[in-house]
């Protein structure tokens, strides 16, 4: 089994995205939720239980700038991304967001 930790940051501001919605999800149900601490991370997602398979990482960006005050075309940043066969891998899959575009990595 392999673990997936998250983190958010706004690359605008240069801060962490405190309190972004972000849901887990495996062959289109959500398996996992949680929402990023003071330091714009989520350590652990789906309890450390994740088999190979097909998953989305989705965060609800467009939520958190509205709550903000600011305005984005974005409504959600999603990862589409495979665990494959090797056991006990770690997935480290962090956002980079902005009200004009967000992108991502696989961090460690």
């Amino acid at each position: 089994m392999s673990t997936l930790s998250t983190h958010i940051l706004d690359i605008s501001t240069g801060r962490p995205a405190q309190g972004v919605k972000v849901t887990l999800e495996r062959e289109g149900a959500q398996i996992a939720a949680g929402v990023t601490d003071e330091n714009g991370r989520i350590g652990e997602l789906g309890a450390g239980q994740l088999a190979a398979g097909r998953y989305r990482l989705t965060a609800a960006t467009g939520e958190w700038f509205a709550a903000g005050g600011r305005e984005t075309i974005f409504l959600s940043a999603q990862i589409d991304f495979a665990i494959r066969e090797t056991a006990g891998d770690r997935y480290h899959l962090p956002f980079l967001i902005a009200p004009g575009g967000w992108s991502t990595y696989r961090g460690s």
